[in-house]
């Protein structure tokens, strides 16, 4: 596989990995330094507890919402760029908030930024970026 499809596979694996449920082989997928912005506060998350407290945010956030599930549906890479050990990656992604009563969904682009370590690639950044949820 190229490094193009391996930062696609990356990613794609990140993501399942986060919906569902397999937190500690998401976060083992993080460089120690790691910086995530997201659209909750506080906004920003760096360094080597970054992923644990982002995702403790979202968590929280799904709570204040009376969310009982978070998806990310990851769409098409629109981007990707690969120079020697670092990469940068834009693809498309629907968040979908499901409630008893309702559906939110979110559309926006996830932006990372890697880096090869060894023999895989490693999120070093991790940046959301979409409209607010609407009623689906």
């Amino acid at each position: 596989m190229d490094s193009s499809a391996d930062i696609a596979s990356t990613v794609s694996t990140f993501v399942d990995e986060v919906n569902s449920g397999r937190i500690e082989a998401a976060l083992a997928r993080f460089t120690h330094d790691v910086t995530i912005i997201e659209d909750l506060a506080p906004y920003r998350w760096q360094g080597r507890d970054a992923g644990s407290q982002w995702l403790t945010a979202m968590a929280a956030n799904a709570e204040r919402l009376e969310v009982t599930a978070v998806v990310m549906d990851l769409g098409m890479a629109q981007r990707i760029e690969v120079e020697g050990a670092t990469g940068y990656a834009i693809f498309d992604g629907t968040v979908l908030l499901k409630a008893a009563d309702k559906t939110l969904r979110e559309a926006g682009l996830l932006t990372f930024a890697l880096e090869r370590h060894s023999d895989q690639w490693l999120i070093s950044a991790l940046t959301w970026t979409g409209q607010r949820a609407t009623n689906e």
